[in-house]
C-alpha cells in the first residue's frame, strides 16, 4: 500500500517536471513551423490561456498519480473539468482552441508514460 502510495507521488512529479519544458517546447514547435498562419492580432497567442503551466502541472501530476493507483478513469475526470474551466476561452478563439489540445494531448502522453512506468513498478 505505502509502495504504491510513494511510487505514484514519484511518478507524479516526474510527469509534472518533464513536462514543464515539453509542452511549451511542443507548442512552440507548432506555431512556428510551416504551415502555419500567424495570428490576427500579435498579442493573441501571448493571452492566450494564461494560467495553463500549473494547470498543465496539476494535470500531469493527477493523470500520472491515477494511472499507478489504478484508476485510470480519473484521467477522464481531469480532462473534462479542464476542458470545462477553458470552454469560454475555446470557444472564442481559434488560437487557443489549438493550444488546448496540443498542449493537453502532449501533457497526457507526457503523464502516461510516467504513470505506466510507475504502475510497472508497483504490480
Amino acid at each position: 500500500m505505502w509502495t504504491e502510495v510513494i511510487v505514484a507521488v514519484f511518478a507524479a512529479l516526474v510527469a509534472a517536471l518533464i513536462g514543464w519544458p515539453m509542452v511549451p517546447l511542443f507548442l512552440r514547435m507548432t506555431h512556428g513551423g510551416p504551415g502555419t498562419k500567424p495570428s490576427v492580432t500579435g498579442s493573441e497567442d501571448i493571452e492566450v490561456l494564461r494560467g495553463g503551466m500549473w494547470i498543465g502541472i496539476v494535470e500531469r501530476a493527477l493523470i500520472a498519480g491515477a494511472i499507478v493507483l489504478g484508476r485510470p478513469e480519473l484521467m477522464a475526470v481531469v480532462v473534462a473539468i479542464k476542458g470545462l474551466g477553458r470552454f469560454a476561452e475555446i470557444k472564442s478563439s481559434s488560437a487557443a482552441g489549438e493550444r488546448f489540445i496540443i498542449g493537453t494531448f502532449v501533457s497526457i502522453a507526457i503523464a502516461a508514460l510516467a504513470g505506466v512506468i510507475g504502475w510497472a513498478i508497483v504490480v
